[in-house]
C-alpha cells in the first residue's frame, strides 16, 4: 500500500534532488515508543515505512504487524461455536460486535429468530461495546498530539464505559456472552442502579475532554485541515463509519439497513463537512452522546419485557444450520463490519469471510497522507482508530 510523489513535486523540484540527498525512508515501527503509545487501545501491531522530502511524506507502506493469527482459516471446517473465543479478540475493546455480526450470520442461514429480550441485550451491549471504542479512540488522539490531561478525561469515560458493560454481560467481553439463538444472560437487577452512575462518570468525562482537549489550541493545531477525506474517496476506498460520516456521507446502518432493535429507536447520525481529524474527532464525541441516549432507551424496553427467555425455548443443534452461505452486516465503532458465512449442512463453516472496516481503512493513510508532514502520520491513524486485530486474516 503505497503511493508516489505528489503531483507536480517530482525529483527535479524536491529539496532533497536540490541539496544532492537520496529521498529517507523511516521505519516508524511498532516498537517505535510513540507508535506503541498511540495504538495501545487499538492492538498496536500497525508499522509504517515513510519515504521522506525534508519532513513531506512522499510515500508511505502500511504494514498491519504481528498480529495475524489466521482467523478465518482457524474457524473453518470446525464446529461453529469454535470461532466464539477468537471473535471478541478481533475487535479488542468492542469485541462483542464481532460475535453479534458472526451469529446473526449464522441465524439468518438457519432462519432463527432469537427472543426479543436477547435482541434488545444485544443492541444494549453493543452500543456499550461502540461507547467504549469511541473513547479508546479519543484517548489515542490525545496520546499522539501529547495533551495528557485529555489522554485522562478519555481513560475515565472508557473505565466507566468498561464498568458498565461487564455489569450487563455478568462476564468479562471476551467470554462469549453472545450465543446461537440468544445471549448468554439477562441483566442484573442490580444494574439500573450502577448504570445511573456509570453515566454520570461517562457524561463527566466527555465535558472534561471537550474542556481540556477539544478546546486546547494543539488539538486544533494537530487535526484541523490534517488527514483530509473527501466524499468520493469514502466510497471509492470503502472507508465507512465515523469517518466517512466527518466527510459528511450520511450513512449509518443502524438506521439505513435496521437490525437488532435499531429500527425501533430514536437517535441521530451526526455528520461532519471537511473530513479531517478535528471534525472526525467531533462526529466521535457526537456519537457517544448518541450511544447514552440509544441505551436508555435499550433499558426502558428491556424492564418493560420483565423477565424472561433470553435463549431459544428448545435447544439448536449446530447441526441444524443447512447448506447454503448468508451474510450479516452492522455498524461497528470503526465502521460497516459482517461476516459472510458458508455451510455444508453438516455443522461445520466451509468459509467464514470478515469484512472488516480496519482493513480498508489502512489502505486509504497513504492518499489521505499524501503530501503531509511525518509529525501527522499518528494523530491521523488515531483519528482513523485502525484496529491491528480486525485486519487479521
Amino acid at each position: 500500500m503505497s503511493v508516489g510523489a505528489p503531483s507536480g513535486r517530482g525529483p527535479s523540484s524536491s529539496l532533497s534532488a536540490s541539496l544532492g540527498f537520496s529521498e529517507t525512508v523511516v521505519d516508524v515501527g511498532m516498537i517505535h515508543p510513540g507508535v506503541r503509545r498511540v495504538l495501545s487501545g487499538s492492538g498496536g501491531t500497525l508499522g509504517f515505512l515513510a519515504s521522506l522530502d525534508d519532513e513531506i511524506m512522499t510515500a508511505l507502506e502500511i504494514e498491519v504487524g504481528l498480529g495475524h493469527r489466521g482467523f478465518e482459516k482457524e474457524v473453518e471446517s470446525r464446529p461453529w461455536t469454535f470461532a466464539t473465543p477468537y471473535l471478541s479478540r478481533l475487535g479488542y475493546g468492542g469485541g462483542i460486535l464481532f460475535e453479534v455480526a458472526y451469529w446473526g450470520a449464522v441465524e439468518a442461514l438457519a432462519e432463527i429468530v432469537p427472543p426479543d429480550r436477547a435482541v434488545w441485550l444485544r443492541t444494549l451491549a453493543s452500543e456499550l461495546s461502540r461507547i467504549s471504542d469511541h473513547f479508546a479512540r479519543l484517548a489515542s488522539v490525545a496520546i499522539a498530539v501529547a495533551l495528557p490531561a485529555a489522554e485522562r478525561a478519555a481513560q475515565e469515560g472508557s473505565q466507566w464505559t468498561a464498568r458498565a458493560l461487564v455489569a450487563a454481560l455478568g462476564q468479562g467481553p471476551l467470554g462469549g456472552w453472545v450465543r446461537f439463538g440468544g445471549v448468554a444472560s439477562s441483566l442484573p437487577d442490580e444494574f439500573a442502579a450502577l448504570w445511573k452512575e456509570a453515566r454520570r462518570g461517562i457524561e463527566a468525562s466527555l465535558r472534561s475532554f471537550e474542556v481540556v482537549g477539544l478546546r486546547n489550541p494543539s488539538l486544533d493545531r494537530r487535526l484541523r485541515g490534517v488527514g483530509i477525506l473527501s466524499a468520493d474517496q469514502c466510497l471509492a476506498w470503502s472507508v465507512t463509519g465515523p469517518a466517512a460520516r466527518a466527510t459528511g456521507l450520511s450513512m449509518d446502518l443502524r438506521r439505513d439497513a435496521a437490525y437488532l432493535a435499531y429500527g425501533s429507536i430514536d437517535f441521530d447520525v451526526p455528520i461532519g463537512e471537511q473530513g479531517d481529524g478535528f471534525d472526525r474527532l467531533l462526529v466521535v464525541i457526537e456519537e457517544i452522546r448518541q450511544g447514552l441516549r440509544i441505551t436508555e432507551q435499550c433499558l426502558d424496553r428491556i424492564g418493560d419485557l420483565g423477565p424472561g427467555r433470553v435463549e431459544p425455548e428448545i435447544s439448536i443443534a449446530e447441526e441444524s444450520v443447512p447448506a447454503g452461505a448468508a451474510s450479516f452486516f452492522i455498524e461497528s465503532a470503526t465502521g460497516e463490519l459482517g461476516f459472510y458465512i458458508v455451510s455444508d449442512g453438516e455443522g461445520l463453516p466451509r468459509r467464514a469471510h470478515c469484512r472488516a472496516p480496519s482493513f480498508f481503512h489502512a489502505q486509504v493513510l497513504p492518499t489521505m497522507l499524501e503530501g503531509a508532514g511525518l509529525d501527522d502520520l499518528l494523530p491521523t491513524v488515531a483519528s482513523m482508530y485502525i484496529l491491528s486485530p480486525e485486519c487479521d486474516r
